[in-house]
């Protein structure tokens, strides 16, 4: 019988991939993202003594339309550039086992349930830079297998959720222990072509906008609280008046596998609240008992 270990909300802005220090103050001025530290501090303090087997990710720019879709193929490898920011994302390798036992069990279950869903092992279906960058800083040594799902832009806030709740059954009627990935910001409106550079430091001033700042630290209140319930009743106004990345769907996706309202787990945040040439952005880790230490202040 299977098992959800962990779960995390993620950033996996690009500027994560900026290794030079020089290049990362010319691209952010003073205030650089305090994710470069928050991220191994994560692998490091939660999941290195964390026995699981299976990332399973839910990844904000793999949109789908008719069904969700899960990759079902074999092993995960190749060399990505981002074709949205290759000056800052380029050329990077990666090679991780996938996992096509588990995508199909999620879709036999999925419709079970009468949700559409496609276990797709098609020759050159993409990977995408939420799973790829993730998983280079939690998946370093390439351990673990990676269950990369798309979201599905046509999807209800109740689609969602049963969806994720298909991919808990699939996941308790397998062997795997799983750690449930939600890569993807908060509210998601960029700054213009204008603009956009003059607004790309870590700092939260930088948020396009003051509604949807306040909004997201409304939402990281309640993450803290563990109080889920809260967050699944504002996520059709969420979606509405910030447009979060994804639809939100990644969280969705993972509350609805955990319980959905019932979930709450508390989280335990990683680095700062920060902004990304205008969106939100910020890192949760939860778990059935989560201590807060240092490290993830």
């Amino acid at each position: 019988m299977g098992k959800v270990a962990a779960a995390i909300f993620t950033t996996h802005v690009p500027r994560l991939m900026i290794t030079d220090l020089e290049a990362r103050k010319a691209y952010m001025g003073k205030n650089v993202t305090t994710f470069y530290d928050a991220m191994p501090a994560l692998a490091r303090v939660r999941l290195a003594a964390l026995d699981f087997d299976t990332f399973v990710l839910f990844d904000t720019h793999w949109f789908t339309t008719l069904e969700y879709v899960i990759n079902a193929h074999e092993r995960l490898a190749g060399t990505y550039t981002s074709e949205e920011l290759p000056a800052m994302l380029h050329d990077l390798e990666y090679g991780y086992r996938g996992d096509p036992e588990l995508a199909r069990g999620i879709e036999d279950v999925a419709m079970e349930r009468g949700i559409r869903a496609l276990a797709s092992a098609a020759r050159n279906l993409p990977l995408h830079y939420p799973t790829l960058n993730v998983m280079y800083y939690f998946n370093s040594d390439a351990r673990r297998r990676v269950l990369s799902i798309g979201v599905c832009q046509t999807a209800s806030v109740r689609n969602d959720l049963v969806f994720g709740a298909a991919v808990a059954e699939a996941i308790w009627k397998s062997d795997r222990t799983v750690v449930l990935v939600a890569s993807g910001g908060m509210s998601h409106r960029f700054w213009d072509y204008d603009r956009i550079l003059d607004h790309a430091s870590a700092d939260p001033t930088d948020i396009s906008s003051t509604a949807n700042r306040l909004y997201d630290e409304r939402i990281m209140e309640w993450f803290k609280a563990g109080n889920h319930a809260a967050i699944i009743a504002a996520a059709d106004d969420f979606r509405a008046h910030c447009s979060p990345e994804g639809r939100f769907s990644h969280y969705l996706m993972m509350a609805g596998a955990l319980g959905a309202e019932a979930w709450n787990w508390r989280g335990e945040q990683f680095g700062r609240y920060e902004a990304a040439i205008g969106t939100g952005q910020s890192i949760f880790f939860f778990a059935p008992e989560t201590r807060v230490t240092a490290a993830s202040s």
